[in-house]
């Protein structure tokens, strides 16, 4: 069956991911994650602004909004220079993705908020935490303020949780933090 690739426009969402090919691993040790979020910076924000994103294990997922029709040029760069360094680190050849980047378009503001709550309590389904915060390396951590990295840009997602256009960021990151660790929903 084959899988119908959807059209990339600027000025629209989209949830932007990939697997390691067979049962290999993306990310083997802490230096990975870093490096694999060093080039998101590097190659990804000339064409889209980063709103969220979570690295697992085999897997990572991404959501963007596309300012560029050179998003689909700067997303093979970035997942190439992954992979060449991935594989002189650990001396293996060959593909590490199962296939070039899957993407959906995201069609609505519920769409958007359900699936930032889908990304960053992955790892707590996974049973790699014991809390969604846990994990370092999502951008979870971002959007309840307990970090802040510097290309990450959680404010539309958070805006949909509020009522009030006049609302504090701290008042919407806690409004956040409930409906993502709402246990009822995970």
């Amino acid at each position: 069956m084959s899988v119908k690739k959807v059209d990339l426009i600027p000025g629209y969402y989209y949830h932007i991911y990939n697997r390691a090919v067979s049962n290999n691993l993306l990310f083997i040790e802490d230096k990975n994650y870093c490096y694999f979020l060093t080039k998101i910076k590097k190659y990804l924000l000339a064409g889209s602004e980063v709103l969220a994103y979570c690295l697992m294990p085999n897997h990572y997922h991404l959501i963007v909004k596309i300012k560029s029709d050179l998003f689909s040029s700067s997303m093979h760069k970035f997942a190439l220079s992954y992979v060449v360094a991935f594989n002189k680190m650990y001396h293996r050849k060959g593909r590490l993705y199962i296939s070039p980047f899957q993407r959906i378009y995201i069609q609505n503001p519920s769409y958007l908020l359900h699936l930032s709550k889908y990304i960053h309590t992955n790892p707590l389904k996974a049973k790699l935490v014991t809390g969604v915060g846990d994990w370092k390396y999502s951008s979870y951590c971002e959007y309840i303020g307990k970090r802040e990295i510097d290309f990450i840009s959680p404010g539309f997602i958070l805006d949909i949780l509020s009522d009030d256009i006049n609302s504090r960021i701290v008042d919407q990151q806690r409004a956040y933090r409930d409906y993502v660790e709402d246990n009822d929903s995970i």
